[in-house]
């Protein structure tokens, strides 16, 4: 496996001191593996005998094969068509025949301020499409399909948005000195006791939004494809719902629109939906701080602080 990536970038300081940073960024990756694939699925061309391919023949295999559900003295017709008939399996661990492809853009800005402190800001979306998930999976916060390609012989079928693909983040991060005290705007001249006690405050935070990561979902097997599994059909509408996060929670999105595939059909879902997500991120870290400076020359300082990690105690629900 290997990966590509490219980008153009433009940087412009302006007169303030403001610092614009636009960018496109975009990678691509090759050969890259996937948990495994199924060798001996059901060729689809053979999916059009519908409730024949569960007719029981003689066994071919009968007395050669002496254990398993191959060794009976008939056997499904299908499994007489697979590429190889006298396994019930052949997969390939690893493969790597999968690809990834990711755009976005990219925005930031940064302003220092005379007075102490400095503000930074930065945007990106972009889209994460691939026809492979994660080989660790269960150690992301997206989770995983985890279920192995729908149909072995569309491997292109498996392309949508990636399980860990976030559209939009946007963080605001700053450290700002308040101008109150001792050289400051406000009570420059400020000293003794009061001086101390009104100089040296300071705020900082990180704001975080960003999207949600797309939803898969799952469907009873109606392929009959002997290695592939069958996905949910959609009616053509789109299941997204809207209003608060409390308000969705016993119906995150609209489930009328989704049904179950037709016997010998894959369905027409996509490996994760399009167009719905987990909840997003909406935190907020915040903290208020104190600089004291005292002694000869007020050559030594203590410093007060108190932080506070998600302010608004906003939930992150699964």
């Amino acid at each position: 496996p290997y990966t590509q990536q490219w980008n153009f970038n433009i940087q412009r300081e302006l007169p303030d001191g403001t610092l614009i940073d636009v960018a496109y960024a975009g990678a691509r990756g090759v050969h890259l593996p996937s948990h495994w694939q199924q060798l001996n699925q059901l060729p689809d061309e053979h999916l059009s005998l519908g409730a024949a391919l569960e007719d029981q023949v003689p066994n071919p295999f009968y007395g050669l094969i002496t254990s398993g559900s191959l060794a009976a003295s008939t056997v499904s017709r299908g499994q007489l068509l697979r590429p190889y008939p006298q396994y019930t399996g052949v997969q390939i661990a690893s493969p790597s025949n999968r690809d990834s492809i990711y755009h976005s853009a990219q925005m930031k800005a940064e302003k220092r301020f005379r007075g102490g402190g400095s503000i930074l800001a930065s945007y990106t979306v972009g889209k994460l499409i691939t026809n492979t998930d994660t080989l660790t999976g269960w150690l992301e916060s997206a989770g995983s399909t985890g279920w192995g390609d729908s149909n072995n012989n569309n491997i292109r079928g498996e392309r949508s948005l990636a399980p860990f693909d976030v559209s939009q983040r946007f963080v605001l991060s700053y450290v700002l000195d308040l101008p109150f005290g001792k050289g400051q705007r406000y009570g420059k001249d400020a000293s003794g006791v009061g001086g101390k006690l009104i100089s040296g405050w300071g705020i900082n935070g990180i704001t975080t939004l960003q999207t949600g990561f797309p939803l898969f979902l799952g469907a009873p097997d109606q392929s009959h494809s002997f290695g592939g599994f069958s996905r949910a059909v959609n009616i053509g509408q789109s299941a997204k719902k809207t209003g608060s996060v409390q308000g969705r929670l016993n119906e995150w999105f609209d489930t009328s629109v989704f049904g179950v595939a037709e016997p010998f059909t894959f369905g027409n879902v996509s490996r994760t939906l399009p167009d719905v997500r987990t909840p997003g991120i909406n935190n907020f870290d915040f903290a208020i701080f104190k600089n004291t400076k005292f002694g000869p020359e007020e050559r030594f300082g203590i410093q007060f602080r108190t932080e506070f990690f998600n302010l608004f105690n906003r939930t992150q629900f699964g």
